[in-house]
């Protein structure tokens, strides 16, 4: 009998991510779950970064990078669930980072999330916030944490 049937998956092409796409594979193929792969391209922020010069400037060759960038991200873990034999999907969507994660666990069902994160500690994490530790704290469904060691 298996404890989870699906499993989502944020990517975003890191290190800590790649080291969750790992586990969460292994725990699929343990588990014979389906695997979710997510990854958020946060548009209002990737917009916001591009216009604070003051300038003018349009945003679209950034936003179309980080969806060209998402997409690759997604394509390398479900390479890497095929090879295992491991069902998945992929989603991309727009939104902000921990929010889209907890919507998607929602909608999809999810038993479990698998995230990495970076680690960060101090000013860094005051600064760039901690996606993995906002999803802890909101999450309705168990969410198992790695990072790379």
């Amino acid at each position: 009998m298996s404890l989870f049937k699906k499993l989502l998956v944020p990517v975003d092409g890191s290190a800590p991510s790649d080291a969750a796409v790992t586990l969460a594979i292994r725990l699929a193929r343990d588990q014979d779950a389906r695997l979710v792969f997510l990854h958020v391209s946060e548009v209002a922020r990737i917009a916001a970064m591009v216009t604070t010069t003051g300038m003018c400037v349009d945003p679209t060759p950034a936003l179309n990078a980080e969806h060209a960038f998402g997409a690759e991200a997604l394509h390398d873990a479900e390479a890497q669930a095929r090879q295992s034999m491991v069902q998945s999907e992929a989603l991309l969507v727009e939104g902000r980072s921990a929010d889209s994660i907890l919507e998607t666990a929602f909608r999809n069902g999810t038993d479990l999330i698998v995230m990495g994160s970076h680690g960060r500690g101090g000013i860094p994490r005051a600064l760039l916030g901690s996606v993995a530790e906002d999803v802890l704290r909101k999450s309705k469904v168990p969410v198992l944490v790695t990072r790379v060691q």
